[in-house]
């Protein structure tokens, strides 16, 4: 386990920056991480998005408090309450409560969870490739109800899978759409298609997000006062605990659901107490542990059952399994739940110190010209691509494939391509359930 923390470290290292920028992300940040990730095992790879998950969550509640940025998605509310506090003087307070907040929500749900584990080792019995397949649909299926758009995500979907189909399956040696083209028979680079579809057309798409020219003097002063503010309100914390760990099961949504279930549930209990104005710490607060809580709550399906129910999974148990390390089923032991305990023990305790008290620290990054970050953001994806392909002797077809596929995700850069996404990285284990149910309808 101790040789693995170096990797979390580093993990945390970057999920300082993904939360700092708006729009990139966990997804895109390993993306452009990508050639790099190539050479870790499996257990490195667990241990690095530990890391970077995790402190993806605190960091962007800080920019979402001071400058109305919001680096995640489910940091919206800390945009709502938290910048309203801040404008009020009580930065500091939104900073350390949305912290603390984070930090008590990973560690309660830790602890029930860890009490489970005996039980938790002996789900992978039940489940089959088949099985793991129908459940990969039904996530899909949600992930498809769950978009503003159903039927453009539904379409997508279907897109996704496609493309994920082209090539030459190894389970059955049958080919489809590679036009006698060598290259199309290894199937569509992953990295070319998910970088042109989703991560390119991201950082266009926050082209013109700049931080508000703002005082950043978020200073924390005494630690005790924030602590007997917290202690205060812990009731709201504990509810989105709970809230929020169940709404983390939400495919493609989890963390994004789990903050706005919880700051809907108890921005409705503030008002029913007639205590609910703008700048409300209970309901930052129980956001924020939400947000944390349903982080964890969505590694669970991963780890114990190989299932990854959010796109970011999806694309690590994609590079685990390169490194011929497959997550869940007889690899999920007590013994591998209990690293992956520690390592989110010493994340969370160090995440806990760079969002509170070190916030404004953090808060200088706002001083980089960001169309300057975002140019060379783009640029090393480009190079990205080039890497990769070189890696396998492809360089040409990785980037033909990028050149002509990024025009549609510029096209639809206004769309959630989740649903496109996710179904190509998980094509070939939907065309496991396609070829039993062909086989099973040979026999009869």
């Amino acid at each position: 386990m101790i040789d693995l923390i170096p990797y979390t470290l580093i993990g945390v290292g970057f999920g300082v920056i993904a939360g700092f920028i708006p729009g990139i992300g966990i997804f895109a940040t390993l993306m452009i991480l990508y050639p790099w990730l190539l050479d870790f095992t499996g257990l490195q790879l667990i241990a690095f998005y530990i890391g970077i998950a995790s402190t993806t969550q605190y960091i962007g509640s800080i920019t979402a408090t001071a400058f109305a940025v919001p680096g995640e998605s489910s940091s919206l509310p800390s945009v709502i309450e938290g910048h309203a506090l801040y404008k009020k003087g009580q930065g500091g307070f939104a900073i350390s409560g949305a912290a603390i907040g984070s930090f008590v929500g990973s560690l309660v749900v830790l602890v029930i969870v860890s009490l489970f584990v005996p039980s938790l080792e002996n789900l992978y019995y039940f489940y089959s490739s088949y099985i793991q397949a129908c459940i990969i649909i039904l996530v899909l299926v949600l992930l498809i109800f769950s978009s503003s758009n159903r039927l453009i995500a539904c379409v997508l979907a279907f897109i996704g899978y496609i493309l994920g189909t082209i090539g030459c399956r190894s389970i059955d040696d049958a080919c489809f759409a590679t036009f006698n083209n060598a290259d199309l028979t290894t199937g569509l680079p992953l990295v070319s298609v998910v970088l042109s579809l989703y991560v390119f057309p991201i950082v266009i798409n926050n082209w013109n997000v700049n931080f508000i020219d703002t005082d950043i003097d978020i200073s924390t002063g005494k630690i005790i006062p924030h602590l007997k503010r917290y202690w205060d309100n812990i009731e709201a914390s504990l509810r989105g605990t709970i809230v929020g760990f169940f709404a983390g099961f939400t495919p493609g949504l989890s963390t994004t659901m789990s903050s706005n279930i919880s700051y809907g549930l108890e921005k409705w209990i503030q008002r029913r107490k007639k205590k609910y104005k703008l700048g409300n710490y209970p309901s930052l607060v129980s956001a924020e542990t939400g947000n944390n809580a349903g982080s964890f709550a969505s590694l669970l399906p991963l780890i114990v059952l190989g299932i990854p129910i959010v796109p970011s999974e999806a694309l690590l148990y994609e590079l685990a399994s390169s490194r011929g390390f497959i997550l869940g089923g007889e690899n999920f032991t007590a013994e591998f739940f209990s690293n992956v305990a520690y390592l989110l023990v010493i994340t969370n305790l160090i995440a806990l110190a760079i969002a509170w008290p070190f916030a404004k620290y953090i808060c200088y990054m706002s001083k980089i010209n960001y169309k300057i970050l975002q140019t060379i953001i783009l640029i090393v994806l480009l190079a990205v691509v080039v890497y990769v392909g070189s890696q396998f002797f492809q360089s040409f077809y990785y980037l033909s494939v990028f050149i002509v596929l990024l025009p549609i995700g510029i096209l639809f850069r206004k769309y959630e391509m989740l649903p496109l996404i996710f179904s190509f990285l998980v094509a070939s284990r939907i065309d496991v359930l396609a070829i039993s149910l062909r086989d099973l309808t040979q026999i009869f």
